[in-house]
This record gives structure tokens, sequence and C-alpha cells, in this order.
């Protein structure tokens, strides 16, 4: 009788282990959010948001690096408060695994009205833009 509940204790504790090596095994991409607006509106900290979780407040000049899982995201950005508003233009992006997905802060002034949105790069366009740029690792 000790014998097998040692076994079954022992079992149970190896089955943890499998099931705890499977959840760490979840493939992931990053996005990185790149905001080069230039003069315009550079005196405001854009909120930028992934599947409606607030994850940056970025300054000008910056961008930040965000590791998620691989798969459809929808990648938003505002002017103010930390919960995605639902007027916030939504912009969906596929994120593959280990590869990196650039999203670029736009900044558009119009006579009544400013907006801001998001749009994917290349990586090429990417790397020019980040030449003039730091990385923001502080920035909720």
């Amino acid at each position: 009788m000790k014998k097998s509940i040692f076994t079954l204790i022992v079992t149970l504790f190896f089955a943890s282990l499998a099931s705890a090596q499977d959840s760490t095994n979840v493939e992931t991409g990053k996005i990185y959010f790149l905001r080069s607006t230039g003069f315009q509106g550079s005196a405001v900290a854009f909120k930028t948001f992934i599947d409606g979780e607030f994850v940056c407040k970025l300054n000008n000049k910056k961008y930040s690096i965000h590791e998620v899982p691989a798969g459809k995201h929808e990648c938003s950005v505002q002017f103010g408060g930390k919960v995605s508003k639902d007027k916030a233009e939504k912009f969906v992006i596929q994120v593959e695994p280990g590869k990196i997905t650039y999203v670029q802060l736009v900044f558009e002034t119009g006579i009544l009205i400013n907006n801001i949105y998001c749009e994917e790069v290349t990586e090429n366009t990417a790397k020019s833009k980040m030449t003039n740029m730091t990385e923001d690792t502080k920035c909720l």
C-alpha cells in the first residue's frame, strides 16, 4: 500500500512537471511600437494598447518592445487614458513566432481634429527610423 501511494505521488509530480514545461513552450513574437512624429504633437505621450490592454505611454523619438504570443493581435493608440477607447482606430496584425512586427504610430493634423493611428512598416523602414530613436524600457 505504501509503495503504491509513493508511486502515485511520484507519477503526479512528474506529470505536473511535464504540464508546466508544455505551458512554457508557447511560441512568441515581438511588436515594436515606433514613434517619430516630428514636432507636431511631440509634447504629448501617446498611449499604446495590444488587445485592449495598456502597454506603454510613448514619447516622441522613442520605441518600445513587447513580447506577445504568436497570432493575431489588435493594436491601437490614443492621446490619453489607460483604458482603450471604443473610438480608437484598431489595427490587426499577425505576429509570427520568433519574428518582429514593426508598428509605426502616425499623427495626422487636421483643421478641426487631430488623429493618431497604427500602421505596419517594413523592417528596413523601421531600422532606418530607429537610428534617430531610443528604446523606452520604462514606458508604463
